[in-house]
């Protein structure tokens, strides 16, 4: 991992955790990555000397912060909407369940990231990392939507069904806001439950048409 110096010390693990938690805690606040090391170092109440014992600097920091919860969210995004949609009474609920449980992710995960979203304008290898996650889930919500047709002995195309995940994906960054800063409100012209309903639809009559 890009600036990380691993702790053999319990004691340096668990004061490694409070910089991480007090790195998220800022992201979450501020919507981006405009803070200080010293901000890190108050907040996580860990000397500014041990936190650089352990990352070469602010960038590092960040990188290895994205890594461990992107590390996270894509083993969230495997379990959740890996399983979604098998043994649905048929393929449009397949997909309403696919497409919820995907859009449920990225929507519990907006704090986290939208800064990384930003971060990635300017940092080549946060932008890296962000890609790899993003290539893993369209895999993942592909797979799924490809099991399921197969699951309701429905012909559907690979190219489809990426086609299916890009409509989807596009309109629920654009709705949750991904990018954009914690002071801007995501767009809100329909409920949640009506955004899930309509993107349901979409993906659905998208396959639907292969």
């Amino acid at each position: 991992m890009s600036g990380l110096s691993e702790p053999k010390q319990q004691r340096s693990r668990d004061s490694f955790a409070k910089v991480r938690a007090a790195v998220l805690d800022l992201l979450h606040e501020r919507g981006t990555g405009q803070f200080s090391l010293a901000e890190v170092s108050a907040r996580a109440e860990v000397s500014i000397g041990s936190i650089y014992g352990r990352v070469s600097g602010k960038a590092d920091l960040l990188r290895v912060v994205q890594a461990q919860e992107f590390d996270r969210l894509d083993s969230e995004t495997e379990e959740r909407v890996g399983a979604a949609g098998v043994g649905a009474a048929s393929l449009a609920t397949a997909t309403a369940e696919i497409v919820t449980a995907y859009a449920q992710v990225l929507r519990e995960n907006r704090d986290l990231l939208s800064p990384f979203f930003l971060l990635g304008v300017e940092d080549a290898e946060i932008l890296a990392r962000g890609r790899v996650s993003g290539d893993g889930g369209q895999a993942i919500f592909v797979r799924a939507l490809l099991a399921a047709a197969s699951e309701q002995g429905v012909a559907l195309s690979t190219q489809s069904a990426t086609w299916a995940f890009e409509i989807f994906y596009s309109l629920c960054v654009r709705y949750l806001g991904l990018g954009v800063t914690a002071t801007a409100s995501p767009h809100d012209t329909y409920a949640w439950p009506d955004l899930l309903d309509r993107l349901a639809r979409t993906v659905y009559l998208t396959i639907a048409a292969d």
